[in-house]
């Protein structure tokens, strides 16, 4: 290659987004986001939806940092959406919609700062609706909770658990849908104010008359005030219970364990009644089993096994159904983390403080419920290549990196694919 040529046409490398921003044109999810956070400054170019969509089409295009919306607005330069603020307005933006942290001081002197904003987690359970991801009135629904520690060297960031500085966010997710988000500061541990926040969410989902059947927890929602929430709200509950010594003494009393294969491994399952709280209310807990390592005796059992539990207010399932249906959390809420974390750029916080970095987190929720409406599409069009379990990296590869560009003809602005496989307009779902 000796001869080189270059030509001043504007063509970009990201021509699927045009397909997806004109399919999110004509089913006014701009206008819609906009009634849901409301309205800026008359003064201001970009509004809340331009923000949105930006971030959204930085994430889905393989940007990390905000700082990358000048790439994408160089390289998407002139195509179906250009509304792209820089890297100062988005921050203008998050400081407009953020509030302040909630600070509770404990009896032992410990600070908790937890950040709950109501706006943000309302339109995100509003946008799962409004997009037919989730349906009014529907039943059976599965809402799986967890925390995640998202590390981080800002100012106002406290040590966690792992003993690396961060926040401590808890996000539930129906499915891989991401339905609320409240943030915590590194140091305030998952049990804490779990109560107040599953609240929160109930009253969000209820909202919108999304009922939840089932929920998984892990030990963090092994708390009395937790189950009794969940009871009030007519759920079935799946949650990890702690070990302690009642609970090994009640399991060692089992004369009739089942042999069961779960994850490609035989395992020992079994059924027992416990009282747990100290109360007199009786739970099912669904036990496992396994030998120890060291075949070291328990002084309390008497046996060389560790015992795991899923407590339950389930009597319909068997045994092994129940592990299996708890298992499936990994699937959904600790993979809907890693793919927020990574896919969504949580792991990079652009701010400086905690409250801004929230609406951050939350922004990002709604780039993910977006991201996922798009997979339906892109499925629904049946385009090639694309399933609904695909993450970003794979959707952009295969659908967004493409030339194009558009040309005039017959006083038609025509978009022009440089690609041999097909593109069209996608067809609507909703």
């Amino acid at each position: 290659m000796r001869k080189v040529t270059q030509s001043q046409r504007n063509i970009t490398p990201y021509g699927g987004l045009n397909f997806i921003y004109d399919a999110f044109s004509r089913t006014n999810i701009a206008q819609y986001i906009d009634n849901q956070l409301g309205c800026r400054n008359y003064r201001a170019k970009y509004s809340y939806s331009d923000l949105v969509l930006s971030l959204f089409g930085n994430c889905i295009s393989n940007g990390e940092y905000i700082a990358d919306l000048e790439l994408l607005k160089e390289q998407y330069w002139e195509q179906l959406f250009d509304a792209i603020p820089s890297a100062d307005t988005v921050e203008y933006c998050c400081q407009e919609l953020k509030v302040k942290n909630k600070v509770i001081v404990t009896d032992s002197d410990v600070e908790h700062q937890i950040n709950y904003n109501k706006k943000l987690n309302t339109s995100l359970v509003n946008l799962c609706v409004y997009t037919n991801q989730l349906k009014s009135g529907k039943q059976g629904y599965v809402l799986d909770y967890d925390n995640v520690v998202v590390e981080t060297q800002k100012q106002d960031a406290r040590k966690s658990y792992k003993m690396t500085y961060g926040y401590h966010p808890g996000i539930a997710f129906i499915g891989n849908l991401p339905v609320h988000i409240e943030n915590r500061n590194g140091n305030t541990p998952a049990r804490y104010g779990q109560k107040e926040l599953l609240e929160n969410c109930f009253n969000n989902l209820d909202s919108n008359n999304i009922s939840i059947e089932h929920y998984r927890g892990d030990s963090a929602s092994y708390q009395q005030e937790v189950i009794e929430l969940l009871k009030k709200n007519d759920c079935k509950f799946y949650i990890r219970n702690m070990s302690s010594q009642s609970f090994i003494s009640a399991c060692s009393k089992v004369n009739t364990w089942e042999k069961a294969e779960i994850n490609y491994q035989e395992q020992e399952i079994a059924s027992v009644e416990y009282q747990p709280f100290g109360g007199d209310k009786t739970y099912r807990v669904v036990v496992t089993r396994s030998l120890r390592a060291d075949r070291q005796t328990d002084i309390i059992s008497g046996k060389a096994y560790n015992y795991y539990g899923i407590i339950t207010n389930n009597s319909q399932m068997t045994n092994k159904e129940l592990i299996l249906f708890y298992n499936q959390r990994g699937n959904d809420s600790e993979n809907g983390n890693k793919n927020i974390l990574n896919d969504f750029n949580l792991k990079r916080l652009p701010f400086m403080d905690m409250d801004t970095n929230t609406v951050y987190m939350g922004l990002m929720a709604i780039c993910s419920v977006l991201f996922e409406f798009t997979k339906q599409l892109l499925v629904f069009n049946n385009t090639e290549g694309i399933t609904l379990k695909d993450r970003v990296k794979k959707v952009c590869y295969r659908y967004i990196t493409v030339c194009a560009t558009f040309v005039k003809h017959a006083r038609e602005n025509i978009l022009k694919v440089f690609s041999s496989r097909k593109y069209r307009y996608l067809e609507l779902i909703i």
